[in-house]
């Protein structure tokens, strides 16, 4: 064999050697990325877990507090209705130790709400009922969910 053809070969094989070794390299790199890549897969299995159990907790304290919510204004409702159709009346509570000035009124009779008072008494309450409402779901949800561990 000649010279330039041993060279050849060498240089064949010193070629494929370091095709192989760069194939090696290629593949090495590969499995370390893989390995990151799964580290990276679990770490986002582990967070989907807890966003999962966050969200039943968010649904359970929604379910409950829109119940409670529904309740009330349903509450409300039936005492408003009562009111308008003379079932039950709106009390009053006033203060019958404050000073009042005299009148002349001996005859007068109780003192009731307009029709239009009355009404904005309910929907006041209402708005408050909601209010108190969002309030606690606010705070449970805050103590449940978001200080959980």
């Amino acid at each position: 064999m000649s010279i330039k053809l041993k060279l050849i070969i060498a240089m064949m094989v010193v070629v494929a050697l370091g095709a192989l070794i760069a194939i090696f390299i290629d593949i090495n790199n590969t499995y370390t990325k893989l390995g990151v890549i799964e580290v990276e897969l679990s770490q986002v299995k582990d967070e989907f877990k807890q966003y999962q159990k966050l969200v039943v907790k968010v649904n359970e304290i929604d379910s409950k507090f829109t119940q409670e919510l529904t309740h009330a204004k349903a509450e409300n409702n039936k005492l408003y209705n009562n009111v308008i159709n003379g079932l039950g009346r709106l009390q009053l509570n006033i203060d019958k130790t404050a000073k009042t000035i005299p009148t002349k009124l001996d005859d007068a009779k109780t003192c009731e709400l307009t029709g239009e008072a009355r009404q904005n008494y309910y929907l006041l309450r209402d708005d408050i009922i909601t209010k108190d409402n969002m309030i606690l779901g606010l705070q449970e949800y805050v103590r449940k969910a978001c200080l959980m561990e």
